[in-house]
């Protein structure tokens, strides 16, 4: 059974000390955890892929030299789409976040978790395939791996147009210039797609856009 078996998990981040301390965490906190891998940053822990490692997951530094978890993600995704990353981060905006989702990573944390937050995003990207912070609700993302069929709330065209933008590294104020209306306008749009979509936040809209395929993952 899944509750059973052994997690192989990779770590990389190329800060020596802290990779080190997390591989003893990750160790320490369950006994299902594995280490068997660890890298200084993206491009050696292709290399041990392209090698033979067979990891179930990778716990991945966001900021890193040479290559970061972003660019080292989209690689992953494309040649190794059954792998789970889990993202370590400093950065909790908006922004940052939206582009670790479109970059198909199965969740993210902040360096300073606690060990029991920890523990149970790696089981759940693991077992569930995802795991997020309250900003990405867990039903918003199992809606997302796994989508049932459903009618789509009709949306107008400058509501699509709105949430396409919502899907990139725009702010709200410079998503207002683009489509040439007033901020107030486009707090209107968002208020309206927070209810008629049941979201609660920008994360939210991304999550339904990708599901719907108004947008891609990149």
């Amino acid at each position: 059974m899944s509750e059973e078996k052994s997690i192989k998990i990779a770590v990389v981040d190329d800060h020596s000390l802290f990779r080190k301390g997390l591989v003893n965490l990750i160790q320490q906190i369950n006994p299902r955890f594995t280490i068997i891998a660890q890298a200084s940053h993206g491009q050696e822990f292709l290399d041990q892929l392209k090698d033979g490692l067979e990891p179930d997951m990778v716990v991945l530094d966001l900021d890193m030299p040479r290559l970061d978890g972003h660019a080292t993600t989209r690689i992953l995704k494309k040649d190794y789409p059954d792998l789970g990353v889990l993202m370590l981060t400093m950065k909790d905006d908006e922004s940052s976040l939206i582009r670790l989702l479109r970059a198909g990573v199965n969740g993210f944390l902040s360096k300073d978790v606690e060990p029991e937050e920890l523990e149970q995003a790696i089981i759940s990207v693991f077992e569930n395939g995802y795991h997020y912070t309250d900003a990405m609700t867990g039903k918003l993302v199992s809606a997302l791996r796994d989508p049932k069929e459903g009618k789509i709330p009709e949306l107008s065209d400058q509501e699509v147009k709105f949430l396409e933008l919502a899907c990139t590294e725009l702010t709200y104020k410079e998503i207002a210039a683009e489509m040439i209306l007033s901020e107030k306008t486009i707090d209107g749009y968002r208020s309206k797609l927070f209810d008629k979509l049941e979201v609660k936040s920008r994360i939210g809209l991304v999550l339904f856009a990708i599901r719907n395929h108004f947008i891609s993952l990149d």
